[in-house]
């Protein structure tokens, strides 16, 4: 009777760090569903309040790293999500590692879709004017 509920114990204590390790893995892919529309928020938000800036001193390559800044950060969140699909093979139960591949690649659309606005965003700098329309 001690034997069996010693065993359980010790049961409990390794569902518990099975359950912590997974719940630290869980959040992996929640990293590009973040960064990815911050990314673009940002590069979008910050390089609209920049442009007068901009004008102002006749610099633009401010934007250019801005926009390199956000590129990366998108960057960081696709290579979590990838990291995240490739570390769901190895997760048990079945049901986890699908919700887990789900997410990271739910993840990696949400970077794709934010590295394509940013790339539209910062397009038109090499056709139109940054300062074009602008008071000067």
């Amino acid at each position: 009777m001690a034997e069996d509920a010693h065993e359980q114990s010790h049961e409990h204590k390794e569902d518990g760090i099975r359950a912590h390790q997974e719940g630290a893995e869980a959040l992996t892919p929640w990293v590009g569903w973040v960064l990815a529309p911050a990314a673009w928020a940002l590069h979008q938000g910050i390089g609209y309040a920049m442009v007068p800036w901009l004008c102002g001193t006749q610099r633009v390559w401010p934007y250019h790293a801005l926009t390199a800044f956000a590129v990366a950060i998108c960057a960081i969140g696709a290579a979590t999500a990838v990291h995240a699909l490739h570390r769901s093979q190895k997760i048990r139960p079945e049901r986890s590692a699908q919700r887990m591949r789900m997410m990271a690649l739910v993840g990696l659309m949400f970077c794709g879709a934010a590295f394509g606005g940013i790339a539209v965003e910062y397009v038109g700098v090499f056709y139109i004017s940054v300062c074009a329309g602008v008071d000067q």
